[in-house]
């Protein structure tokens, strides 16, 4: 279970247009909505969030201070990002109950060594970065940590029914997916040592007896 971060917003008042005025202050733009809530127009400083996205990302609970509202569980839900620079333009707060169930897309992080990966003898094939869980809101985990320390052998991956989530919650996929797996890595090519080229053989009588040719003819 992720743990819960408090956050506290202030109402916005600009809209539109001329909300480029707060990201040039260093305030962020957001929108808080759910089933039953809001939508409320909102801003936060700009750095508090980016702190806070890199720590919750997308599977953790924030519980949103809005002034004149309960306090409301939230997930942050959509980014818009500048198409150039990728800075963070405007956050979707989405609301939730904590007792109904949702789904999320938990990433995987991959925790372990490998021996054949560390030797260079084969190459990680993660096929899948992420997996659809579902649980109440307040127990979904931030993450979904991966061992690759047991993939021993080529004939050895790991599928969807070999993960243990850490707390409650199903995982919403096949069990027979792949998620990863080796690949046998290349091996170095042995430089093949080109033949010396043969010295073409000079002509110099040739070029003699043509000297001579003309000289006969003058």
């Amino acid at each position: 279970m992720a743990d819960k971060i408090t956050l506290a917003l202030e109402n916005r008042t600009v809209i539109g247009k001329k909300v480029n005025r707060l990201r040039r202050a260093g305030i962020l733009p957001a929108t808080v909505y759910g089933k039953g809530v809001g939508p409320y127009a909102v801003q936060l400083d700009s750095r508090t969030f980016n702190d806070l996205y890199r720590h919750a990302g997308r599977t953790t609970l924030v519980e949103l201070q809005i002034p004149g509202q309960k306090t409301h569980s939230a997930f942050i839900h959509v980014l818009q990002r500048h198409p150039v620079t990728r800075a963070i333009m405007h956050v979707d707060f989405r609301a939730v109950d904590l007792l109904i169930e949702i789904t999320v897309a938990v990433p995987i992080h991959l925790v372990g060594v490998s021996e054949l990966i560390e030797r260079g003898d084969a190459l990680l094939n993660q096929v899948l970065t992420a997996l659809d869980v579902r649980a109440l809101p307040a127990e979904l985990p931030h993450a979904i940590e991966v061992d690759i320390s047991g993939l021993d052998g080529f004939d050895k991956s790991i599928r969807v029914r070999d993960i243990q989530l850490p707390g409650k919650g199903t995982i919403e996929a096949d069990e027979d997916e792949l998620v990863v797996s080796l690949t046998q890595a290349r091996p170095e090519e042995e430089e093949v040592e080109e033949p010396e080229a043969e010295e073409e053989p000079a002509e110099p009588e040739l070029v003699r007896e043509k000297r001579e040719e003309e000289g006969e003819e003058e």
